[in-house]
């Protein structure tokens, strides 16, 4: 094993949403980071619009990555990509569509708002909306959000403008709006971290319609790969590691972390030494590393004395429903969504369940001719083969699809641990998701897709199909089994026995272990969890630098 002298003042595990930003804010701050990200650092030139590489190839995505599924102890164990997340320098925050919500404040508080569910693990989170608003407006100038400060009359409230006007709407968002407005909602553009006009020295969107799945050629897109890394390399502070996979956290024998220890691209070990370690591997990730990191003092992982790390494991589910026109969408314009409704996100006690989600009009299923292709199967009654096939490939130009985003309560058997069976590239024992999906979600998810053909009908469609992707679709008999959007697994709180980490999101049993992915969420809110993982980790970097200039760290 290769260990250098030299004592970083902090190590940070993880490129994305939580980890970028605290290695751009803590080198600004004067602090010596090494970075660990377990996939390589990718060229604006490998972000291409090749549909092949990007849609349906993934290049992206990790593809060395492995996870196993299953919903309970008694069933069968599957192999696939559970978590849809990204191996690179920049994280997952390089694919994302870039939809940039504030969660609202009621989203803070759903124990208190709801009361206690049966079978759920609802719990509030320690700190409020009004402690975040500020970090989320620093994370939209950051990342230079776009969208219209007084659209949404639902909305968490807002003291400052967006620092971007909405981009324009292309003619699947003035449909959506359409049909929106004639059942009593109210349309608005739809907030994301994409350039509307030249930004921060990153141009403005050239609307190519290649962002699903992809990095942005032009960085128009924002994420930590345009935006923290660069400032912090210009540091020169940042000790920045690729193909770095991290595989266990040990600790010295009073109980602090003494860095990390990483497997490079050809298997050597090595290790790194710092006085504080920020884990940002996201829900999966992060898990799976503090599992593989056991100790005497803590034999079922690291700061798990509380039994809770990889337990109340949460995504988002995905109501949908595609519908054809007689006219030119130009869907598969632009970035992904333009337009948004968020009407049905307070919970109503008419529908038969609690929370809601947003909706918005959406080219995830039909921006690009061969995913519209591969995705047929997905349609609910369309023809598979011959002529009525052809003729709906044909349609791809007059197909949009209207999309809702709704939120998951959280179950404490829903659950992240080491398969004892599947190991990775390296050896290491994969995350196993042990989960199901709770009936609350259900009746949610075909409430919504009910709405969702309705609004469609409403917009003018001439048909419509729903969507029922394989393991997204969500009834009584069928869980999620894969998601980009996963939360949970190190729950912040104020009680030790009943969380992983405290409202700073520094472990309550390790003092120099900090997390900043969504793993620490208590629930899921029922947005996008992006702009939340940024503006907390800008709150916790706040925090980590006064502490470290009071010399307790």
């Amino acid at each position: 094993m290769t260990t250098k002298s030299k004592i970083y003042d902090v190590c940070v595990i993880g490129t994305g949403a939580g980890g970028g930003v605290m290695i751009d804010q803590l080198t600004a701050a004067g602090m010596d980071v090494v970075a660990l990200e377990r996939g390589p650092l990718l060229s604006l030139a490998e972000f291409n619009e090749d549909e092949l590489k990007t849609v349906i190839r993934r290049q992206v995505f990790a593809r060395d990555k492995v996870d196993t599924y299953r919903q309970d102890e008694h069933s069968p164990t599957e192999k696939g990509n559970i978590a849809e997340i990204t191996h690179c320098v920049g994280g997952s925050i390089t694919h994302w569509g870039a939809w940039a919500w504030r969660f609202r404040p009621d989203d803070f508080h759903v124990l208190s708002k709801e009361g206690p569910v049966a079978g759920a693990s609802l719990a509030d989170w320690p700190i409020s909306y009004e402690d975040l608003e500020p970090y989320y407006y620093r994370a939209e100038l950051d990342f230079g959000a776009s969208g219209d400060s007084g659209g949404n009359p639902f909305g968490a409230p807002r003291k400052q403008p967006y620092p971007n006007p909405p981009h324009p709407w292309r003619p699947s968002s003035h449909r959506f709006a359409r049909g929106a407005r004639k059942m009593g909602y109210t349309p608005f553009a739809l907030p994301v971290a994409i350039n509307s006009q030249v930004y921060g020295n990153r141009p403005a969107c050239m609307y190519g319609g290649a962002c699903r799945s992809n990095g942005c050629p032009i960085n128009a897109k924002a994420s930590t790969l345009s935006v923290s890394l660069p400032r912090a390399l210009a540091t020169g502070r940042l000790d920045l590691r690729a193909n770095a996979a991290v595989y266990e956290l040990p600790l010295d024998n009073s109980g602090r972390l003494l860095g990390a220890r990483y497997l490079d691209e050809d298997g050597n070990r090595h290790e790194v030494k710092a006085r504080q370690v920020v884990l940002a591997a996201g829900a999966m990730g992060t898990t799976q590393l503090m599992l593989l990191s056991k100790s005497a003092l803590f034999p079922d992982g690291l700061a798990n004395g509380s039994g809770l790390v990889g337990h109340n494991y949460s995504y988002h589910h995905y109501p949908g429903v595609a519908a054809v026109f007689e006219d030119d969408l130009r869907a598969y314009t632009g970035y992904e969504a333009h337009a948004a409704v968020d009407d049905l996100h307070p919970s109503d006690s008419s529908r038969g369940f609690i929370r809601g989600g947003v909706i918005a009009e959406t080219n995830a299923l039909s921006n690009q001719p061969i995913a519209f292709a591969t995705g047929l199967h997905q349609f609910t009654g369309h023809a598979r083969w011959g002529a009525a096939l052809k003729q709906r490939l044909r349609e791809f130009p007059r197909t949009m699809a209207f999309a809702g985003i709704c939120e998951e309560l959280p179950m404490d058997s829903n659950r992240v641990d080491l398969d004892p069976e599947v190991t990775d590239t390296f050896g290491l024992p994969v995350p196993r998701v042990t989960k199901k999906n709770h009936p609350n979600d259900a009746v949610m998810h075909q409430w919504f897709c009910n709405k969702l053909s309705e609004l469609a009908h409403a917009a003018g469609a001439s048909q419509i199909y729903q969507i029922r992707t394989p393991g997204a679709f969500v009834d009584k008999n069928n869980s999620l089994k894969s998601n980009p959007h996963n939360h949970g697994t190190c729950r912040m709180g104020d009680n030790p026995s009943a969380s992983v980490v405290d409202k700073w999101c520094r472990s309550h049993e390790v003092s120099n272990l900090w997390v900043t992915d969504a793993s620490v969420f208590p629930t899921a809110g029922g947005y996008n969890p992006t702009l939340t993982i940024l503006a907390n980790s800008y709150r916790v970097a706040d925090y980590f630098i006064e502490q470290a200039r009071s010399l307790s760290l």
